[in-house]
């Protein structure tokens, strides 16, 4: 059901429509995306648009990319970005992990971030979390050297589950929250919608950090036939 809040966003207008990038499966060509060359940073699943719309706004110099699975969100963060001039923003409506297969270039990002991901708490569906090796994987091939990967999740299983797939790609990463390797409730200068929520009703959360080493990326590996039409994640 969509929120009577949402509707407006059905229509894109062609306003908007100038910060939405194309929904093909060819390597983004990133400077002529953006008109010229900077670092990227790029957020999977940017929910209702606040962080990536207000980083933007405050890094001109650099380059954004969001991308998000629900049309509406994509919409509503294009109207976000303009309302406050940021028009280094592109934004992608894609699965998460296809998106980054596919699209995105080797070491051409220099921040990921992934605030709050589908926890998919049943055991049944913890299988569609993303945050398995695979993407994982295909995170280290896309980060370029000294780039910093940003985590943050109010489920702690979830959160130490991502922890504990980032030790099986030894020598990738260097964890910036050594030795626990996870912080609790670090202040946020932007917040998401369900980062606010979760704090108003008293949940802690957890936080990874990790830099990108010198480390080369192993070799791409084959998309999954079985993954062809997923659009869980």
């Amino acid at each position: 059901m969509v929120s009577i809040g949402m509707r407006k966003f059905r229509t894109r207008t062609d306003r908007q429509a100038t910060l939405v990038g194309d929904d093909g499966r060819l390597p983004l060509d990133l400077p002529a995306l953006f008109g010229r060359r900077a670092p990227v940073r790029l957020e999977i699943g940017i929910g209702h648009g606040e962080f990536i719309a207000q980083m933007a706004a405050l890094h001109p110099d650099e380059d954004f990319i969001g991308v998000e699975q629900n049309e509406l969100r994509v919409t509503k963060t294009a109207h976000k970005s303009l309302q406050i001039d940021a028009a280094n923003v592109r934004l992608f409506t894609d699965e998460a992990h296809r998106f980054l297969h596919f699209r995105v270039p080797p070491a051409s990002v220099h921040r990921v971030y992934i605030l709050f991901p589908d926890p998919w708490p049943k055991l049944s569906h913890r299988r569609r979390r993303l945050m398995h090796r695979g993407f994982l994987l295909d995170v280290s091939r896309a980060m370029a050297p000294g780039g910093q990967l940003v985590i943050a999740s109010d489920t702690h299983d979830y959160a130490f589950q991502a922890l504990s797939n980032m030790t099986t790609l030894p020598g990738l990463w260097w964890n910036r929250y050594a030795p626990h390797g996870y912080r609790f409730d670090i202040p946020t200068r932007f917040p998401t919608v369900f980062e606010r929520h979760k704090k108003s009703e008293g949940c802690r959360i957890a936080y990874l950090g990790f830099e990108r080493t010198q480390e080369p990326a192993p070799s791409h590996q084959p998309w999954p036939e079985w993954r062809g039409n997923d659009r869980e994640a």
